[in-house]
């Protein structure tokens, strides 16, 4: 499968160190993704599946021993590929706690990707952190602020917002709701849907949470040991999986376990 960004058969191992001896271990093992324009992709699997590396690797925050990330149909191979690819995919990590320096002001921390790639004068930047803001949800005064007075919602608001500062086409989502209360991770979700219908992004959305992803996602991809094990639309693999341990993924589901509807304060 092609798209718009796509890693093609990435290989990646690290050296462990057992018992005085040394050997290297596939934390992905001949994996190929691809996301379409427009398109929300679910990326799917326990801790250490190996799903943070491939998305890592697919935005060169890592290299691959061997395999080729293309974006738009070529590869990206030299410094100044990957530059040019960093405008217009973006990461956005985790933990919204230490995605942010504490002690760079909101503002300083929004503006600081327009500085870097030399986009506008102040007074520009200044307008822009401001439209961004009130695109995720937040008053334009939270500039003013340090991340240590919001919230954890709060906090992956502006994550979304400094992500967005440079007019992507793609976002990396890696478990971006995945500490926050249920309640929050609803508004966060119908945020990122809201997101892509308004700016036609593309999402690569990581999570271990099927109920999070059947929420969000079109198509699903299930990792598990370093291997896509199973993929396809997403009513087709939560409805019908073909693989065991997507069986088993869904059978450790609650039957009442779910994401709420979206509440109404997108400011929380």
């Amino acid at each position: 499968m092609t798209g718009v960004l796509e890693a093609r058969d990435i290989v990646k191992t690290f050296a462990v160190t057992r018992d005085g001896k040394t050997s290297r271990v596939a934390a992905v093992n001949h994996v190929s993704l691809a996301v379409e324009p427009g398109e929300i992709v679910g990326l799917v699997g326990e801790s250490g599946c190996g799903k943070t590396t491939i998305s890592r690797i697919m935005i060169g925050i890592e290299s691959a021993d061997s395999g080729t990330v293309l974006y738009r149909g070529q590869p990206v191979v030299s410094r100044a590929d990957w530059r040019a690819l960093r405008r217009e995919v973006q990461y956005v990590f985790q933990d919204p706690f230490t995605a942010l320096c504490p002690t760079m002001r909101i503002g300083a921390a929004l503006a600081e990707p327009l500085i870097i790639h030399r986009i506008g004068a102040p007074s520009e930047r200044a307008d822009r952190v401001a439209k961004m803001l009130e695109m995720v949800g937040l008053h334009p005064d939270v500039a003013r602020r340090l991340p240590n007075q919001l919230s954890g919602g709060q906090r992956q608001r502006v994550n979304l917002a400094r992500a967005l500062m440079l007019e992507p086409r793609i976002l990396i989502c890696d478990e971006i709701v995945s500490g926050l209360d249920v309640s929050i991770q609803a508004q966060v979700l119908q945020l990122l849907i809201d997101l892509q219908e308004k700016l036609g992004l593309s999402l690569i959305f990581i999570s271990h949470d099927l109920r999070v992803v059947r929420y969000l996602a079109s198509r699903v991809l299930v990792m598990y040991g370093g291997e896509i094990v199973e993929q396809g639309a997403s009513e087709a693999v939560f409805d019908d999986p073909q693989h065991a341990y997507t069986r088993t993924l869904l059978a450790a589901i609650p039957d009442h376990s779910r994401v709420p509807a979206p509440a109404h304060n997108l400011g929380a």
